[in-house]
């Protein structure tokens, strides 16, 4: 999340030439590599001139993760499976990415130690995703697909995210596709 701001107004064209030094070095290098002094001197700007837009470099790379993959559409394809493949499918595309592949591991890291960047990263990445879920099942409990009882949408995105998450942070080289999606899918209606 940029940083608040104060004094004078902030060059647009510096903003944007940080965000596309980070993105290109992101794609090429990932976040392990990413540093402030590399950005600003393909940008040929200041430190001072970063830390006014960003208050880390972790916001910064989470920003530009979120540009690309924050928002995930609905989906209502009358069915729980097909809804449920579709969001799957989405996911499998995303993770697929070299921009996630070389930056979401290092990431996790400082997601999991500075709370404003976990903040940023739950409120507009998870949290869309799980409220995606749970519209889903609760659409396939009015249409009587699955029972009426209450269901643990949470545990349902665990299922379907983590071997995701998993193939993509211990690199084994097996595949993160559809066939990945399909077998997630179907262990999540093996659960109902």
């Amino acid at each position: 999340m940029p940083t608040k701001q104060e004094g004078r107004p902030r060059d647009a064209s510096i903003s944007r030439a940080i965000i596309q030094a980070a993105e290109k070095r992101m794609e090429s290098l990932g976040f392990d590599k990413l540093t402030v002094d590399g950005i600003v001197n393909d940008v040929g700007t200041t430190r001072q001139a970063f830390y006014r837009r960003y208050k880390s470099m972790s916001i910064l790379a989470l920003e530009i993760l979120l540009t690309r993959f924050g928002g995930q559409d609905e989906v209502d394809s009358g069915s729980l499976e097909g809804d449920l493949l579709a969001l799957q499918l989405s996911d499998v595309a995303m993770m697929t990415t070299p921009l996630i592949q070389k930056n979401l591991p290092g990431l996790l890291e400082d997601i999991r130690t500075d709370a404003d960047t976990r903040e940023i990263y739950l409120e507009r990445m998870i949290l869309p995703r799980r409220k995606n879920i749970q519209a889903v099942l609760e659409r396939a409990q009015a249409r009587k697909e699955i029972p009426a009882e209450t269901i643990d949408h949470e545990y349902v995105c665990d299922l379907l995210f983590g071997p995701l998450l998993s193939r993509v942070l211990l690199p084994t080289g097996l595949p993160i596709d559809e066939h990945l999606a399909q077998k997630t899918v179907a262990t999540v209606m093996r659960e109902f």
